[in-house]
Order: structure tokens, then C-alpha cells, then sequence
């Protein structure tokens, strides 16, 4: 209904005028007994109206084409949107103004003025002479965001009526999460309560797991040996023997519940701070063991939850070193929260993509977590060879002011807030399974989780 209404052409002050003038004419000839002022008046009215008749009955025989750049934009960064107009008509097309429909939460531009288009003549060229309008859109949001169609406002020639003309369907952009880069080196895990550290060269960091070539153009820079480059002068990247057949898994908690949203906002697609750190945290991780020469599985709550309804069997989505990194990053783009309390973990992540003996190295990144999905995650860190969590928290109120960070060893560190009760909670039931726990705000940068301080953050 009220799409129906919004195509209904509208007055303009001009046409508003022109009602109000007709409306007095009939006022007049109340006073004056005098007829003729009614057909002045009948007159006056019928304008607007007639125009709004032929500004509905015109069509615009226009086609439109769109194009972005760059295809895949992250999340925070601007997009060129590159809209073609043919006209297919005869006759030259209105002056007009012109206006790209965005979905929220995006935000749309402004109407720009649209010269008029010639006329098409199928005897002179094969196709009418495009023409191109551009525009910058703010991709603030991760996620597919239709933008289309292509809206034409026109008028009458006496300028009492605006109409507004949808050209074409809608597109799709897609805007990937923000990522950061990792830095290289080696993960230590701690074993047991986390008073000790293990060392697991991962990804191509020693000698023996590698053999270095010389670059070659199309080789990710993600694969680029610094040792052997200074080594040799020249720029050299690794190049995985046949043994070096590293997997690894990242889980993501996607339930509405562990972000704070109940059952109730079902129908709606809420927005999430931590959520969307998560995601990037993920994305990230994912992203760097891709280009360390991991084969990753993704591994979210949409998976567990099949598992556990028993509908069919899934155990995340796989992609391929040097070659997967835009579909993670698409495979990213399209996470959703979904309804699931009770995650069964255990079943998607038991699958064993161990290499001569080695269990996968596995990381979470998770919200607050049911208990039934948290013991079912404690528990799966059997099955990888060091599972590390990521649990992320709402950033500290404004008013509370500065406060103390709780690191996963439990001592005090600064710049970050005292985690709720259901994180601690969390923390210990995960530390007790096997994993190495740690609290993120969702204002801290994703690679704050890699930096090193005093050994009791992680090194990836």
C-alpha cells in the first residue's frame, strides 16, 4: 500500500497554487452569484490534475546498468557506484533529476539533475549512446545490500506535478567485514590451567615445513619468506612441500542469544557491535591462515544447530590456501544471527583433519554462549591440537571510567572493563576443557588479540 502510494505523482507550491486559485473562483461565485467564476474555477483545478494524468500514463523506455568499485568493499569504506542509462525511445528523453535507491542501513545521495537523453535511432547506431552518472556510497554496514532501482523524478511542462519513474531492478553489494593483518610467528599455547606455554610453529614459519622460490607475479604477498628474502636478495615466498598439509578450524557463535537478543526480535535483523567484531576477528584469523598455507574450515552456529536438530550433517565450509581468501571474505559478508540456544559444537568440530598425527589448531570467537552450546564447545577442544577462545564483551559504560582488563590468566591488565559475571563463568567452564580463554571488547582493534604482553596475550 504504501509503495503504491509513493508512485502517485505529487503537486508541486505551483500545483498547490493552482487548486487553492480554482477553490476561490468557487468561493467568488458563492458571493457573487455570478456562474462564471465556476468555470474558471473548474478550469484552474483541471490543470494540475490533467498533468498529473500524463505524468503518471508516461514511461521512460530507459535501461540501466550498474557497476561497483571495488566489488567487494570492506565495511567502513567507500564504493564508486557506476550507474549506465540507455534510452531505447524515439523521442529525447525529460530533463529531470535522478536518485539510486539504497536500503537502510546504508544511507542514500542526494536527487542530482539528469540532462535529457536523446532519442535512439536504430538506422544510425546498433545500441542508443549510454550515458554514465556516478556516485559515492558509504558502505558503513557488513553485509548484501540491494541498491536499485534507479528512480527518475520528472515533471510537467508547467511544472505542477512531480512523478517519480523506477528504471530497472536493484543490485546486490556486497560490503566484507573489516579485517587486519595478523602478525606472523608463533602461537603459544598454554597447557592446562595456562601456567605453562607450548610452542606450535605454525603455517610456514620454520625452515624444514618449506622451500622458497622466486616471486612470480600473482603470488599473494601473504606468501613472501622474509628470511629468505634477505637471505638471497631477492624477494622470495614460500612454497608448501608435499607434507606440509596444515589444517586448521575457526568457529563463530552466530546465535541471537549470545549477542543479547532475545527470541522476541526473531523477525528483524539486529545490529550488533560485538557481533560484527566477532565476525571481523574471524574473518581476520581465517584470512591469516590462509595465507600461512592452512586449509580452513569455518565453523558457525548455523552448523552446530543442524547437527543438533538432525536434519542433515555439515561440518562448516572449507577453503584453500592462496586461492580462498575472497570466499572467506563473501562467506563472511553473508553471516547472520540466527535463532539457536543449544549449539551442538561437538558434532561439527569431531570431524578429525589431522595431517601425519597432528590434530588442527581451532579458534572461537564467541558471545555469551547457552550452556548447553558452552559445554559442547569446552568439550570439543579434543580435537584440535590447541583451541584458543576469543570471548567478546560489551566495551565499559561512559560513566563507569577507566577500568581494569582481566587477562586469560586471570591477572589484572589495564584499558579495559571488568568482565560480567557470564564471561568469567564462560572463561572457566572453557578453561576447564582445554581451550585458552581470553575477553575482547568490541572497541578494541582485532589484532589486539595478537599482540604480546608479558606472554599473556597470544602470537599468531
Amino acid at each position: 500500500m504504501r509503495a503504491a502510494l509513493s508512485a502517485l505523482p505529487r503537486l508541486t507550491i505551483r500545483g498547490w497554487a493552482f487548486v487553492a486559485a480554482g477553490i476561490a473562483c468557487f468561493v467568488v461565485m458563492d458571493v457573487l452569484q455570478r456562474r462564471e467564476f465556476a468555470f474558471v474555477g473548474l478550469f484552474i483545478i483541471a490543470l494540475p490534475l490533467l498533468a498529473a494524468l500524463g505524468v503518471s500514463a508516461y514511461r521512460l523506455p530507459y535501461t540501466v546498468e550498474r557497476r561497483f568499485s571495488p566489488e567487494l568493499a570492506a565495511a567502513g569504506s567507500e564504493v564508486t557506484v557506476r550507474v549506465i542509462v540507455r534510452n531505447w525511445g524515439m523521442l529525447p528523453g525529460p530533463e529531470a533529476t535522478w536518485a539510486d535507491a539504497v536500503a537502510r542501513p546504508l544511507e542514500p545521495t542526494p536527487p542530482a539533475l539528469f540532462a535529457r537523453l536523446r532519442g535512439f535511432r536504430s538506422s544510425v547506431t546498433e545500441a542508443p549512446v549510454p550515458v554514465q552518472l556516478s556516485y559515492e556510497l558509504g558502505a558503513s554496514h557488513r553485509g548484501e545490500h540491494p541498491v536499485g532501482p534507479f528512480t527518475v523524478f520528472i515533471t510537467d511542462p508547467f511544472g505542477m506535478v512531480v512523478g517519480r519513474k523506477h528504471v530497472g531492478g536493484s543490485d546486490v553489494l556486497v560490503v566484507t567485514p573489516s579485517t587486519v593483518a595478523l602478525p606472523h610467528g608463533a602461537l603459544r599455547l598454554a597447557s592446562g590451567s595456562g601456567a605453562a606455554q607450548q610452542s606450535r610453529q605454525i603455517g610456514g614459519g620454520g625452515e624444514h615445513d618449506v622451500i622458497s622460490r622466486k616471486y612470480q607475479t600473482g603470488d599473494s604477498m601473504r606468501r613472501v619468506n622474509w628470511s629468505a628474502t634477505a637471505r638471497f636478495g631477492e624477494l622470495m615466498v614460500r612454497q608448501d612441500d608435499q607434507q606440509n598439509d596444515q589444517h586448521a578450524v575457526v568457529v563463530l557463535d552466530s546465535a541471537r542469544s549470545s549477542y543479547g537478543f532475545g527470541s522476541d526480535t526473531a523477525g528483524v535483523a539486529p545490529f550488533s557491535p560485538e557481533f560484527e567484531w566477532a565476525v571481523s576477528m574471524a574473518a581476520s584469523i581465517g584470512l591469516h591462515l590462509l595465507g600461512e598455507g592452512f586449509h580452513v574450515r569455518v565453523v558457525d552456529s548455523a552448523d552446530g544447530l543442524a547437527n543438533a536438530r538432525g536434519r542433515f550433517h555439515t561440518d562448516g565450509t572449507r577453503f584453500e590456501p592462496n586461492s580462498g581468501d575472497d570466499d572467506l571474505l563473501l562467506h563472511a559478508a553473508k553471516s547472520k544471527l540466527i535463532e539457536a540456544y543449544e549449539v551442538d559444537f561437538h558434532s561439527a568440530l569431531s570431524r578429525s583433519e589431522s595431517s601425519a598425527g597432528d590434530l588442527p589448531p581451532m579458534f572461537a570467537v564467541v558471545g555469551n554462549l547457552s550452556p548447553a552450546s558452552a559445554q559442547s564447545l569446552a568439550g570439543s577442544a579434543r580435537f584440535a591440537s590447541g583451541a584458543v577462545a576469543v570471548i567478546v564483551i560489551a566495551p565499559p559504560a561512559a560513566h563507569h571510567g577507566p577500568a581494569q582488563k582481566i587477562s586469560a590468566h586471570g591477572r589484572a591488565a589495564h584499558n579495559s572493563a571488568d568482565p560480567p559475571r557470564w564471561a568469567l563463568d564462560l572463561r572457566e567452564q572453557l578453561e576447564a576443557g582445554g581451550w585458552i580463554a581470553q575477553f575482547v571488547t568490541s572497541d578494541e582493534a582485532p589484532s589486539v588479540v595478537w599482540g604480546s604482553v608479558d606472554g599473556e596475550r597470544l602470537v599468531l
